[in-house]
């Protein structure tokens, strides 16, 4: 699949344009701060409904801007997909073929879109909220219903903070209400995340083994309740649930639960970011990021769109010759991203835009 086709009006600091896009390999190239990362951003939008920057609407209106307007024309097996995004300072309206997109997750199921940015190199050593959104983002590329629960499970917690926070005790049948829809759609969460890292992790380590052999990546998942209980998850949640009500009161927030769950990443037995050197990192982020390429091509039957975002700058010669490697072996359309400071092997076929200050040429 690949983008044929990308407007956009009123879009943090791009200048108004109309790209018609190559099927293959497009290079976006400027220096620091001239926009590439927002076309991208643009780009990734259009196809989850959502900034990979994590950005509320109106920052990512224009300075001064009220509005912005995103078109895209997305090509699957021959079929042309139509999107169309507007902002405004407090609302984002989507649409789909010419009709309102109700669920994100429709919108996943059309466009395949696998992302490799700087900041991903930085969940060995980053926060557990930043491997689970991580995961996350695996999940919802290869299950998009992930999305809708995860969304049910965050209105729930949201709720139920609320009602922790208040300052009179909260009637025990609300609270029992919040906890059950916890459980429920916590279970689905925690299925999921299970399942894509197990169909994960076995890819990731055979790669990683590739690259530095002699070194075992293990990847497992530590799923934010209490690890002594034993038995199905969604009983040892809601007995979690139950043993940490009153801890929760007293703090005002849910203390376990999939929100706390992490990513658990280790070399030859020993936890990786305490231990793996930076190389040994990135070489690690590379293989999960590859093997999630695999796998998305392997569950739609081609090639997703593969956004690469300034990553030969965070990556040295040896890992970026592997993922470039990886990269010629692929049929689908790779944006890469660059300052043009050191020489990519794209091929000369490759589509050039240039950015200058928000303007594509």
């Amino acid at each position: 699949m690949y983008l044929e086709r990308l407007r956009g009006t009123g879009f943090r600091n791009l200048e108004p344009f109309d790209l018609a896009l190559s099927p293959r390999i497009v290079l976006v190239r400027g220096k620091n701060g001239q926009g590439k990362t927002n076309l991208l951003e643009a780009l990734y939008l259009c196809a989850t409904g959502r900034s990979f920057r994590f950005a509320m609407p109106k920052d990512m209106l224009a300075h001064g801007g009220t509005s912005a307007h995103l078109e895209a024309a997305f090509v699957r097996r021959s079929v042309r997909h139509a999107v169309e995004i507007s902002l405004g300072p407090r609302q984002r309206q989507l649409r789909v073929d010419e009709r309102p997109l109700r669920r994100l997750a429709t919108l996943v199921q059309l466009v395949n879109v696998v992302s490799f940015f700087p900041d991903d190199l930085r969940i060995v050593k980053g926060s557990p909220e930043e491997r689970r959104r991580f995961l996350d983002r695996l999940v919802a590329n290869q299950q998009p219903a992930f999305i809708d629960t995860s969304l049910a499970y965050l209105k729930a917690l949201r709720s139920r903070n609320a009602l922790l926070r208040q300052a009179i005790a909260p009637e025990a049948a609300l609270l029992d209400s919040f906890d059950e829809a916890l459980v429920r759609y916590g279970t689905l969460i925690h299925t999921a995340r299970v399942e894509v890292l197990a169909a994960l992790a076995p890819l990731a380590a055979a790669l990683f083994a590739d690259m530095m052999p002699g070194l075992m990546l293990s990847a497992s998942l530590d799923s934010g309740i209490p690890a002594h209980d034993t038995g199905p998850f969604a009983e040892r949640f809601a007995a979690a649930r139950g043993r940490a009500r009153r801890a929760d009161r007293a703090r005002g927030v849910t203390s376990v639960g999939p929100h706390r769950a992490d990513l658990d990443l280790a070399l030859a037995g020993h936890e990786a970011r305490s231990f793996a050197s930076q190389g040994q990192q990135r070489t690690l982020v590379l293989a999960l990021k590859l093997a999630e390429l695999h796998r998305v091509r392997e569950l739609y039957d081609g090639s997703p769109i593969l956004l690469l975002d300034d990553v030969s700058s965070e990556l040295d010669g040896e890992r970026s010759r592997l993922l470039f490697d990886a990269i010629r072996g692929m049929e689908g359309q790779v944006w890469v991203s660059t300052t043009g400071a050191v020489a990519l092997p794209v091929g000369d076929d490759a589509q050039v835009l240039e950015i200058d200050a928000g303007r594509i040429a």
